[in-house]
């Protein structure tokens, strides 16, 4: 990415704008017990971003100017979107112990598989390393921001629609950043292509897998992409990141996906309506 768009990216970097949002009235509106789970998972996994940065930081991606800068905004936006869900789901009677930040800790392994597995592949290598983590990263931030979207559209809670379509601007954002360097570092390099696709196939699972338990993970999954619409929007993200040089025709998405409806027990895809299973 050409230095000028990194700087307006960083001068773009802000805490999230919580402007005229009335948490008092949060209250007013009731939430589901799945919009509370999802919304407690979507927590927990922005406050803890630092996890996949400091695991991130400790490899050659640390040794990119433009990265660790851009990776710098990119870990401040993402705590204060967790912050402000927290105080969302405060406002609505819903706290949690401090010893909860000890407790998703213990579960923190959730760069492992990434920085061991990239490790390995990236040798000596720093440009198609970084190629990897660029495209993980628009991978997590595609999936995150139609996460949000997903939830926008289950939801009937004007605040909540309100909060997270300010999150959605960051994360456009981030995956823009993401996306366009992703596609620089492949073009015109299979020996990046080739790695990234192996990578991605080999390691690849949703955001937050980790530092949650796989349970909520996969109930998050099913209950945002579990239908018929969340699977055209899977297949959507698919064919956003299949225009990436060298992985046209991914399906990893669609694959965790199917994974996680099998360990839950889902089988019915048929409904525009969120699974049953889910509604609660």
């Amino acid at each position: 990415m050409r230095r000028f768009e990194l700087d307006r990216y960083l001068r773009a970097s802000k805490r999230l704008d919580l402007t005229g949002i009335d948490f008092d009235r949060v209250s007013e509106h009731p939430l589901s017990e799945a919009e509370i789970r999802c919304l407690t998972y979507m927590m927990d996994i922005e406050r803890h971003t630092v996890i996949y940065l400091r695991d991130l930081l400790s490899t050659r991606a640390a040794k990119d100017p433009d990265v660790t800068a851009f990776l710098s905004m990119w870990v401040y936006e993402e705590f204060w979107h967790g912050e402000a869900i927290g105080a969302f789901l405060r406002a609505a009677g819903i706290d949690y112990p401090t010893a909860r930040t000890a407790e998703i800790r213990a579960y923190a392994d959730a760069g492992k598989a990434l920085v061991n597995g990239l490790k390995m592949l990236a040798g000596k290598v720093i440009p198609e390393f970084v190629a990897v983590h660029m495209t993980w990263g628009a991978m997590n931030e595609i999936s995150t921001l139609y996460g949000y979207r997903q939830m926008i559209a289950r939801t009937q809670h004007p605040i909540l629609i309100e909060l997270l379509g300010r999150i959605i601007k960051d994360e456009r954002r981030h995956f823009a950043f993401y996306y366009n360097q992703a596609r620089a570092r492949m073009e015109g390099n299979r020996r990046a292509q080739r790695l990234v696709r192996r990578a991605l196939g080999s390691f690849w699972t949703p955001v937050g897998t980790g530092v949650r338990p796989q349970e909520e993970t996969d109930y998050v999954v099913c209950r945002l992409f579990g239908d018929d619409d969340g699977l055209a929007t899977t297949v959507e993200m698919e064919q956003e990141m299949s225009k990436l040089p060298g992985l046209g025709g991914m399906r990893l998405m669609r694959r965790a996906r199917n994974r996680a409806l099998k360990r839950m027990g889902v089988t019915s895809r048929r409904s525009r309506l969120p699974i049953a299973a889910f509604s609660a």
